[in-house]
């Protein structure tokens, strides 16, 4: 257990009859057959070997099976928690707060609160609203299983958002490990190669870094002040291997400033990001192409 206490780690936690063992396997690869570890009493712990396009990491996720503290040399390695609850259950919240005196000492950055789903206007249970206001003065971003859809409101939308253990597993590969190993990658010279890490030769390979921007609109937070200004705030910070973690960590801010824009605009400023990220790996601005390639009709 020595190498595995060295790893990150994520907290899982339930506050019903849900086992947190049957979060965990939803987050797993189906393919990992991993055999958990116990850790304490009440405490397991699955390797996680998390592969993206970008990175590799390994993370535990670890169960608690009761309400305890863990001991230091666990503790410090907690990165993020996910906590289920029984929404359909009038107490449901009620429940999570007796677990908030044993998880708010992490302080960690991603804390995700799980529900099979919330109902807007319940009979019942805790509503959706009731939920999402106690996500933002936790500090928590709410994720239902099973979320009420409305097709016809989906099917005007350009990008449709990440719902359901998708979107804990996207959260979680977006958090920026500690021990993450980046991928080695061909040289890309133009903006799709760049994005895709291969030649650009494909149609696919051609959808660029902008247009996944521009399509990616998210509420502008009206606290930001003026867009471009926050954009070149944010964009200041390109030029070392340091700053390129820093950018890809302001990632999530970029694409909420860019969302106000006019498409226009969007692309433009999409197009400094890139090269904020080219620079941040140690490119130089003329080596890339950030010539619009648009599709053929």
């Amino acid at each position: 257990m020595d190498s595995e206490e060295q790893n990150p780690s994520i907290l899982v936690v339930s506050c019903c009859d849900m086992e947190p063992s049957c979060i965990v396997k939803m987050i797993l690869d189906p393919k990992n057959s991993a055999t958990p570890s116990t850790v304490l009493e009440g405490v397991e712990a699955f390797p996680w070997h998390i592969s993206t396009k970008y990175y590799e990491a390994d993370v535990l996720l670890l169960t608690l099976g009761k309400k305890m503290l863990l001991p230091q040399d666990l503790a410090r390695g907690v990165q993020a928690t996910v906590v289920f609850f029984d929404s359909s259950a009038d107490n449901g919240l009620e429940n999570v707060e007796g677990w908030m005196s044993f998880l708010r000492d992490y302080e960690v950055d991603v804390n995700i609160l799980l529900c099979d789903r919330c109902h807007e206007n319940p009979t019942s249970g805790v509503s959706k609203r009731t939920a999402q206001e106690w996500c933002v003065k936790q500090g928590y971003e709410l994720v239902e299983l099973n979320p009420e859809l409305d097709e016809e409101w989906e099917a005007e939308q350009d990008f449709i958002e990440t719902t359901g253990i998708k979107r804990v597993v996207q959260a979680l590969q977006a958090h920026v490990w500690p021990n993450l190993t980046m991928k080695e990658r061909r040289e890309p010279t133009s903006m799709s190669a760049l994005l895709h890490g291969g030649d650009g030769n494909s149609q696919t390979d051609r959808n660029s870094v902008t247009d996944r921007l521009s399509m990616e609109a998210l509420p502008p937070d009206p606290s930001e002040g003026n867009v471009e200004d926050r954009l070149a705030e944010l964009l200041g910070c390109g030029g070392s291997e340091t700053d390129f973690f820093q950018l890809f960590g302001e990632l999530q801010t970029m694409k909420e400033c860019l969302s106000s824009l006019p498409s226009d605009q969007r692309k433009a400023c999409a197009e400094q990001v890139v090269l904020a990220f080219w620079r941040g790996i140690g490119g130089e601005a003329d080596e890339l192409d950030l010539i619009d390639e648009q599709p053929p009709a």
